[in-house]
C-alpha cells in the first residue's frame, strides 16, 4: 500500500501524461490531447510528492515515451535510439522538478502568484525546447508546437513569434485548466462561500482569452492578399524509394528508377524536376554524364539531392543540372550535419569503437552559406528556390537566416527511408509546417520514400503524394501545382527569437519569486 501510494500514483500520473502527449504527436490523429496532457501530473503535484519520486517517475515514463516516439531510429542503430531517448528525456527533468516544487507550494496562493507561476513554467518549457535546438546532442525533434501541424487555425501567431508561441500556449492552457480544476475542488472550499462568484476562477478565463488571441489572425481582412498576384510553378517530384542504393548490386536499378520517373514526369511538362536527398549512387560530380544526358534529353532542369566529392572532402548537397550547361558549379552544402551519422562531435571522436555503438558514421563536411537556385516558369516569372537537406528544417534558427523574397520557395530534400514506415516521415513533415509559417514562404518537400508534397505560407498542407491505400510510403512520382500569394517578410523572420528572450525574463522573475524569495506571498 505504501509503495502504491508513493510510487504507483506517480507512475500512473506520469505514464498517463506522456501517453496523452504521444497521442498528440504525429502521426497520431489526436492533437487535441496536447491541451490536457499535463493534467494528470498537475493533479499529482498537488499531493506534494518527494523530488526523487518525481524525477524517477518522470524519467522512466519520459524514456518510454521517447522510445515510442523515435523508436524508428533502431533501424539504423538500437544503442543510438536508446542514447537519444535518454538525452531528450533528460532535458525535461528540470521542468517537471520545478513544476512539482512550485505548484505544491503555491497552488492555493492568490491570482498574482498563480499567474507568475503559470508564466514562468510556460516560459521554462519554451527555453528547454530552444536549448535543444542549439546543441549537437539536443536533437530538437517534435517540440510541443508540431502536435498542431494539421490544425493551422491555432498556428496563426507563428509568423509573429515563431513556433515557440504554440508550445507556450499549450503549456499555459494546461496550467490554467489545472488551476481551474484545483479551484473548483479545493481552493474555493477553503475560502468563505460567496455564492455564485465562488466558482469563478480568472485563470480559466485567461486561458480562454489566450485561445481567442491565437485564433485572431483568422478574423483579419485578407481581401488584399486574395487579390494579390500569385506566383506559380509546376514541379515534378520523384519519390523512388531507393534502399541501400550504394550497394554495388543496386546501383544500376537505382539509376534506372530515377531515369524512368524523370522521363514520366517530363512528359507532363513541369517547370522543374526534383530528386530526394543523396539520390545518386555515386558523387554526382564524379559520375555526372548520365544525369547531364538525362537532363539534356528531357529539356527540363533537375534539382537533385546528391553527394559532392572534392579530393578528401564530401558534402551532402543540392545541385542543379540544366539542359544546356549541365551540372552547375554552384551548389548548396548541408550546414547542420547529423551527429554520429555524418560526423562524430567532439569529444566523442576519441572514444574507441564508437561506430559499433551508433552504427556507420560518415565523414562529411558542413557547409557555411546558403545557395539559392533560380527557375524560370511558363508564366514568365523566376522562382527563387532555397534548399534545405535532410533534417535541417527542424532547426528554426537555420531557416530564419534565409533571405526572403516574394517569389521564394523553400525546398526540403530528405531521405527518411532509413527509418522504415513508423511515423518518421510524418513527424519530419510536421516541422516544415512550422517553418513555412515562420518564414512566410511555401515549402516543397521531396522524400525518398515520403512525405512528399507542399505547404502554403499559411501553414496549410495543400498537396501530399499518397498511394491508392492513402499511405505516404510508396514508390511513385507526381507533378505538384504550387501557387502562393506574395506577402511580406514575417515579423518573426525580421526580429528573430524575441519571444524566447521574453520567456527568459519570465523564467528569471519566476526563479526570483519562488526560489530566492520563497517566503514572499503575492496576493490580491
Amino acid at each position: 500500500m505504501l509503495f502504491m501510494k508513493v510510487w504507483g500514483v506517480g507512475f500512473f500520473s506520469c505514464g498517463l501524461s506522456f501517453w496523452f502527449l504521444y497521442l498528440s504527436q504525429p502521426p497520431g490523429d489526436f492533437p487535441e490531447a496536447a491541451y490536457f496532457f499535463l493534467l494528470p501530473v498537475l493533479i499529482w503535484f498537488n499531493c506534494n510528492p518527494k523530488p526523487k519520486v518525481v524525477l524517477t517517475t518522470v524519467f522512466i515514463s519520459g524514456f518510454i515515451y521517447h522510445i515510442g516516439l523515435i523508436g524508428w531510429i533502431r533501424h539504423v542503430t538500437l544503442p543510438g535510439m536508446i542514447l537519444a531517448s535518454i538525452i531528450i528525456t533528460s532535458y525535461l527533468l528540470p521542468w517537471y522538478f520545478l513544476c512539482a516544487r512550485w505548484i505544491s507550494r503555491n497552488a492555493n496562493a492568490g491570482f498574482a502568484a498563480r499567474l507568475s507561476l503559470i508564466l514562468a513554467l510556460s516560459s521554462l518549457w519554451v527555453m528547454i525546447e530552444w536549448g535543444r535546438s542549439l546543441f549537437s546532442l539536443g536533437f530538437p525533434w517534435c517540440p510541443l508546437s508540431v502536435t498542431q501541424w494539421e490544425r493551422p487555425a491555432i498556428l496563426q501567431l507563428v509568423p509573429l513569434a515563431g513556433g515557440w508561441v504554440v508550445s507556450f500556449f499549450l503549456v499555459f492552457f494546461n496550467l490554467c485548466v489545472g488551476s481551474y480544476l484545483h479551484h473548483l475542488l479545493i481552493r474555493r472550499r477553503r475560502n468563505p462561500p460567496n455564492g455564485y462568484f465562488s466558482s469563478l476562477c480568472p485563470d480559466f478565463y485567461l486561458c480562454m482569452a489566450f485561445f481567442l488571441l491565437m485564433l485572431s489572425p483568422l478574423f483579419l481582412d485578407k481581401a488584399g492578399q486574395l487579390l494579390s498576384y500569385k506566383t506559380r510553378i509546376r514541379v515534378g517530384v520523384c519519390q523512388p524509394y531507393l534502399k541501400n542504393k550504394w550497394a554495388p548490386e543496386n546501383i544500376a536499378s537505382s539509376k534506372r528508377a530515377l531515369i524512368e520517373q524523370t522521363k514520366i514526369l517530363a512528359s507532363l511538362n513541369p517547370d522543374l524536376i526534383v530528386w530526394p536527398e543523396a539520390s545518386t549512387p555515386y558523387p554526382v560530380n564524379l559520375d555526372r554524364a548520365w544525369v547531364e544526358n538525362l537532363c539534356h534529353e528531357i529539356g527540363i532542369p533537375i534539382l537533385a539531392g546528391a553527394i559532392i566529392r572534392e579530393e578528401e572532402t564530401s558534402y551532402n548537397a543540392v545541385v542543379k543540372v540544366e539542359p544546356e550547361s549541365g551540372l552547375r558549379k554552384e551548389w548548396y552544402s548541408k550546414q547542420i550535419l547529423v551527429p554520429f551519422g555524418e560526423y562524430v562531435p567532439f569529444p566523442f571522436s576519441y572514444i574507441p569503437g564508437l561506430t559499433r555503438l551508433v552504427g556507420p558514421v560518415g565523414t562529411f563536411t558542413a557547409g557555411k552559406v546558403f545557395q539559392s537556385f533560380s527557375v524560370a516558369t511558363d508564366h514568365n516569372t523566376s522562382v527563387k528556390i532555397l534548399p534545405l537537406v535532410c533534417y535541417e528544417d527542424i532547426f528554426p534558427g537555420l531557416a530564419g537566416k534565409m533571405e526572403y523574397s516574394p517569389n521564394s520557395l523553400i525546398f526540403v530534400t530528405t531521405n527518411d527511408a532509413w527509418f522504415a514506415e513508423e511515423g518518421c516521415a510524418e513527424q519530419h513533415a510536421a516541422h516544415s509546417v512550422i517553418r513555412a509559417l515562420e518564414t512566410g514562404m511555401p515549402i516543397l518537400r521531396c522524400g525518398n520514400a515520403g512525405w512528399s508534397g507542399w505547404i502554403s505560407p499559411r501553414g496549410v498542407i495543400r498537396e501530399v503524394m499518397r498511394d491508392k491505400e492513402g499511405s505516404v510510403y510508396f514508390k511513385g512520382a507526381s507533378v505538384l501545382e504550387i501557387e502562393w500569394s506574395a506577402g511580406d517578410v514575417t515579423f518573426f523572420a525580421r526580429n528573430g527569437n524575441y519571444f524566447v528572450a521574453l520567456c527568459l525574463i519570465f523564467v528569471i522573475l519566476g526563479w526570483y519569486v519562488f526560489e530566492l524569495r520563497p517566503k514572499i506571498s503575492i496576493t490580491i
